[in-house]
């Protein structure tokens, strides 16, 4: 492809995938990758600048227009960018990469205190509502005709039905977690915990069960 020089990541599939759908600026390129933060979390710059990569492997194109007296950039899909999109979406899924600082926290929570571990446990379930919130928002605007991409209500079904029961697990999670960490004198003294282990080792989270403790 003429101009490679930057390898795709899964970023710049999910701009291309989104390019597949209608033009966009790169505007709303970066509000459609803050909709659903949950699958394709990226800084604003990048998902600003990955555009032009996409132009110089010759996936995109880029057209000037003007609004209001200011230009602004709308990029398409090429006939080869849609070839790659198909190509990526034939090849294996990888596994999820996930960079959770308030579950970081948790796993060296020793070195603190309760106050932090207490908090990082809070930051979880804020971040489980935000995320029904945001799952919310999208879901109603399929109900309400306020959708930007027609005709896809069965693709953000399967999408946000996953979206709402992760929020769901993980609010349970610290409702459960919380009571635990209650019961501990300090981060260092808590019980052993191999009965919980031997649970979990057997298939059982006791959050979902919340008369076992």
């Amino acid at each position: 492809m003429p101009g490679r020089t930057k390898k795709l990541t899964t970023v710049s599939y999910g701009i291309l995938g989104l390019l597949g759908l209608r033009p966009h600026t790169p505007y709303e390129l970066a509000g459609q990758f803050k909709r659903s933060s949950t699958f394709w979390a990226a800084a604003e710059s990048v998902v600003y600048h990955e555009p032009k990569t996409l132009v110089a492997h010759g996936l995109a194109t880029a057209a000037t227009e003007v609004s209001g007296g200011r230009g602004r950039t709308r990029y398409s899909i090429t006939e080869q960018g849609r070839a790659e999109l198909r190509r990526w979406l034939a090849d294996p899924a990888t596994e999820p990469q996930f960079q959770f600082d308030a579950m970081m926290k948790v796993l060296f929570s020793d070195a603190g205190d309760k106050d932090d571990l207490l908090g990082a446990i809070g930051a979880m379930r804020e971040w489980a509502d935000r995320t029904t919130a945001g799952a919310t928002v999208i879901t109603t605007s399929y109900l309400t005709g306020d959708e930007p991409y027609p005709d896809r209500a069965h693709i953000v079904g399967l999408t946000q039905a996953y979206r709402v029961g992760l929020a769901d697990m993980t609010r349970r999670w610290t409702d459960w977690a919380e009571r635990q960490v209650g019961e501990w004198p300090d981060t260092n003294t808590g019980p052993t915990g191999t009965d919980l282990l031997a649970r979990l080792a057997n298939g059982h989270t006791p959050w979902s069960d919340h008369s076992t403790g």
